[in-house]
């Protein structure tokens, strides 16, 4: 079952104690804040399929996954970020298309804000325009044979 964005926020609150890794799984998941744009992007339409593959999920931008403490670990996403960008390419990008719901939270540490994007795992196989695709398999994105 997919969390809420209540309980993704509880999971970063214990991130002093913890590395994101620990509570990385089938519907989570959390990744670090590229400088190239375009790097996030592929990065989310590749997550996007995947996690849609899985069951549906969460994906975090702007957290490290493998050290501790908020300080360390919270780094942000950019304020001036086009979120509707991002939805356009993931539905542009994936076959049959996809959509991803994104959600800025605001908290304070590095840029100050999270970027989380969800997906739903009803429908699919998704996959990229060339055919390929990935599913969620725990806390892996592995790589699947879909017939389109």
């Amino acid at each position: 079952m997919m969390k809420s964005i209540h309980q993704i926020m509880q999971l970063i609150g214990r991130l002093d104690a913890h590395v994101a890794d620990d509570f990385e799984g089938q519907d989570l998941d959390f990744k670090q804040w590229s400088n190239k744009t375009e790097d996030n992007v592929r990065k989310m339409v590749e997550y996007a399929i995947c996690m849609a593959n899985g069951g549906g999920g969460s994906v975090v931008f702007g957290i490290a996954d493998r050290v501790k403490g908020h300080g360390k670990t919270i780094l942000g996403v950019p304020v001036d970020l086009d979120i509707e960008s991002f939805h356009d390419r993931i539905y542009e990008e994936t076959k049959p298309s996809l959509s991803a719901e994104f959600d800025l939270v605001e908290l304070n540490y590095g840029t100050g804000q999270l970027l989380i994007m969800t997906v739903e795992g009803k429908g699919g196989p998704y996959s990229f325009l060339d055919g390929k695709s990935v599913i969620r398999k725990g806390k892996e994105c592995l790589t699947i044979e879909v017939n389109t």
